[in-house]
């Protein structure tokens, strides 16, 4: 028993010591944690201000002039010294009036670009016109400029170095049609950080130290009067238990109050526990089996959902069709679907619904047979679209919505008129060449009521192929966090002109297996592929 009080002791006080050590890391961690959302958030406010102040000088409608041009004017001139006057006053690092590339987001032009005159012999300030790519970006700040550009959401990212660091804030710029015409961004130094930085961590590792060090003394003494001995006594105890599945009776002996006490009588009820334990656990077993059972049944109700037959409409041998989803889950949240709405209509219809599992395919469940129900109606993809999205807004409380592109195919005209609801660009095979079919995309359906949606037109010729895919697709990501992008599906492409549909889907699905390697598959990879002979 002296033996074991010992070795028991000995590892109580190390532990003790231990969690002294990790409580004084963790004070100092979470107290610099929020001194430096303290100070972000000051500097969030101020370069916010400082950005809103300085777009009062733009006007958007200039900006197409300028960037058509390339040549300062006199009111170009003025706002460029009004901002530069701006960058001094309020102590900027710099201020810049950029007109991103919409389309893949890889290059920024400058219209105004003004630097503090105490960077002036640092940096270089780029003239009207002046070109920069972005491709060496982080994929953070892309996700941010989408955003700016195409929702007019600002953003401020932090960049820390060893002076220091510095913070951008940039914000969209209007015309006076309220169209997202260019970002003006803003960029402020905080050398001062570092200062107060090491200063707070000083401090706080002295207090630390102080506290852990008296702490350490009292919580000995608690230990070694109070704790060990009858510690050491539920010990032996529920080792006994353990081998033997019940107790000595040794426990009693313990009479303390406190927790201690509750502890001893908490091991005396554990015997009685376990054993009910052991029966609830083989009851959540059978519960376990049957919830997976359900979900393969679910399984194949969603894939029963989706038209699978090959040939797709065995009467008609002017065009091929076919279209395949790999979920990434159990279920299931892309959609496809192909419809006949008479001898000369076709319609094709690829989404996305946003999240993952069971609710992601209880509303694509829904977003289907809305769709499918508005298109027999032979109505426009826009007002399928905007009826579709209005009843998928109704009762949305989950705030789910879907990307999705619509299209119908007017036989005798090649006209193939549809709509883009912030789905991926599709592929059309037209004239010997592969090529996105770029448009500006709409608002997802179900994020909000009442939105008005653009249908656009593509004349198809025979011969011509279009492939429609899902986010899962491009996004695919290898063991690198590198994704496979619209580049490498473009090239995946080259080569299919002469396959049938299904050889087409296994023939890109190759190519995005062996990019991902043995990268697991995080998102669902829907493909149709439409073929007019």
């Amino acid at each position: 028993m002296k033996s074991h009080f010992s070795k028991l002791g000995f590892r109580l006080l190390f532990n003790a010591i231990t969690f002294g050590a990790i409580l004084c890391a963790a004070i100092s961690f979470i107290g610099y944690r929020h001194f430096k959302y303290v100070f972000e958030e000051q500097y969030n406010k101020t370069t916010l201000e400082f950005a809103y102040i300085a777009s009062n000088s733009i006007d958007g409608d200039k900006i197409d002039d300028y960037m058509a041009s390339v040549f300062p004017d006199d009111n170009w001139q003025a706002v460029q010294s009004s901002l530069n006057e701006l960058v001094n006053i309020a102590d900027l690092d710099s201020l810049s009036l950029t007109v991103p590339d919409t389309v893949k987001y890889s290059l920024q032009v400058y219209v105004h670009h003004c630097v503090n005159a105490r960077f002036s012999d640092k940096q270089t300030v780029f003239p009207l016109g002046a070109p920069e790519l972005l491709s060496g970006k982080e994929k953070q700040y892309i996700i941010h400029l989408k955003k700016l550009m195409l929702l007019g959401r600002h953003f401020t990212e932090y960049t820390y170095t060893d002076t220091g660091g510095y913070v951008t804030t940039s914000v969209p710029i209007r015309d006076s049609y309220n169209d997202i015409v260019a970002m003006l961004s803003v960029v402020k130094s905080m050398d001062e950080v570092l200062v107060l930085q090491t200063q707070y961590q000083h401090l706080v590792f002295l207090i630390s130290i102080v506290i852990a060090v008296v702490f350490l003394v009292l919580y000995g003494l608690s230990l070694l009067l109070t704790i060990i001995r009858p510690v050491s006594i539920i010990t032996q105890e529920t080792d006994f238990f353990a081998q033997h599945g019940k107790l000595s009776g040794i426990i009693e002996k313990i009479r303390n109050k406190d927790e201690i006490g509750v502890l001893a009588k908490s091991v005396q009820k554990m015997s009685e526990d376990i054993n009910k334990y052991i029966g609830e656990l083989t009851t959540v077993t059978a519960e376990k089996e049957r919830i997976s059972t359900e979900l393969s049944l679910g399984t194949k109700i969603q894939s029963d959902m989706l038209p699978k037959a090959y040939p797709a409409f065995p009467a008609r041998t002017d065009f091929d069709l076919f279209a395949s989803m790999d979920p990434a889950k159990e279920v299931g949240g892309d959609l496809y679907d192909y419809m006949l709405l008479d001898d000369d209509h076709l319609m094709l219809v690829v989404g996305d619904v946003s999240g993952k599992g069971v609710p992601a395919a209880l509303f694509m469940v829904v977003a289907k047979t809305v769709l499918d129900a508005h298109a027999t109606k032979m109505v426009s993809p826009a007002e399928i679209f905007e009826v579709t999205n209005n009843q998928l807004c109704h009762g949305n409380e989950t705030g789910l919505f879907v990307t999705c592109w619509l299209g119908i195919l007017t036989f005798s005209t090649g006209e193939l008129r549809f709509v883009n609801a912030g789905h991926p660009c599709p592929v059309l095979y037209h004239k010997g060449e592969f090529s996105y079919v770029v448009t500006k995309p709409n608002f997802v359906l179900g994020g909000m009521e009442g939105l008005p949606y653009t249908e656009h037109t593509v004349m198809l010729e025979r011969g011509d192929r279009i492939f429609i895919y899902t986010d899962g697709v491009t996004e695919a990501t290898d063991a690198n966090k590198v994704l496979f992008g619209e580049d490498r599906l473009l090239e995946a492409m080259k080569g299919t002109e002469n396959l049938s549909a299904p050889d087409t889907l296994v023939a890109v699905r190759q190519k995005i297996d062996a990019f991902v390697g043995e990268a697991e598959q995080f998102d669902d990879i829907t493909m149709l592929d439409f073929i007019w002979k």
